[in-house]
């Protein structure tokens, strides 16, 4: 495989990831005020299509959770979350959105 094409697998990799960040916001969004779990997030994403695994959101739910957006709940064997108020707000362009989540401009 030639460098060029290497590099352009490793940047559909990271878009994807970057729209999952995102479809996840969004997930939690139309969830609020109470949240939701992984299966339903996972189901969201595959409606979309997105091809994810459960590995593949949760690390992303991490991710999310350390930048402050969502609370996380993860000690239980199903992983629930809710959008924090700064993830709200990114959701609803209120605030600047993180460089590396791939939320569409506003219309």
């Amino acid at each position: 495989m030639t460098d060029k094409r290497l590099d352009a697998l490793i940047d559909t990799a990271r878009a994807e990831r970057e729209f999952l960040r995102w479809v996840i916001l969004s997930a939690l969004w139309h969830a609020r005020p109470y949240g939701t779990t992984e299966a339903v997030i996972m189901g969201a994403c595959r409606d979309i299509p997105l091809r994810v695994t459960a590995d593949q959101v949760r690390a992303e739910l991490k991710s999310l959770a350390k930048r402050g957006l969502v609370d996380l709940v993860d000690d239980l064997p199903i992983w629930s979350a809710e959008l924090t108020p700064e993830g709200e707000a990114v959701v609803d362009y209120r605030a600047d959105c993180p460089p590396d989540i791939a939320r569409p401009p506003r219309w």
